[in-house]
C-alpha cells in the first residue's frame, strides 16, 4: 500500500474524530440557546394525515388546541389550566 494513501486515510479519520463530536456540541448548544423562554411548550400533538395536525400547547396558566395545515393555524379551544391544590401532611 502507498504510504501517502495511508497517511491520507489517517489525516481523515483523525478529522471525523474531531469534527463530529463538535458538531453534536454545537447543534446541542445552539438548540439550547434558541429555546426560548419555558413559558410555552407543546403538550401533544395527534397528526390526522398529510399536513395536518391538532397541538395542545401550554402557555403561561392557559391549554390551547391548535389546528395547523399547511394554509393557516387555528385555535380551536382554550382553557385555564387549574393549579393543584396542595394537600395538607
Amino acid at each position: 500500500m502507498d504510504l501517502q494513501l495511508v497517511w491520507g486515510l489517517v489525516r481523515v479519520i483523525v478529522a471525523l474524530v474531531v469534527l463530529i463530536p463538535l458538531a453534536i456540541f454545537a447543534t446541542r448548544w445552539y438548540g439550547k440557546k434558541q429555546g426560548g423562554g419555558g413559558e410555552l411548550r407543546v403538550k401533544e400533538v395527534l397528526s390526522l394525515g398529510a399536513n395536518r395536525a391538532l397541538y395542545v400547547v401550554v402557555w403561561e396558566d392557559k391549554q390551547l388546541l391548535i389546528g395547523v395545515t399547511n394554509q393557516q393555524i387555528t385555535v380551536l379551544g382554550e382553557k385555564q389550566l387549574v393549579e393543584p391544590k396542595e394537600v395538607p401532611e
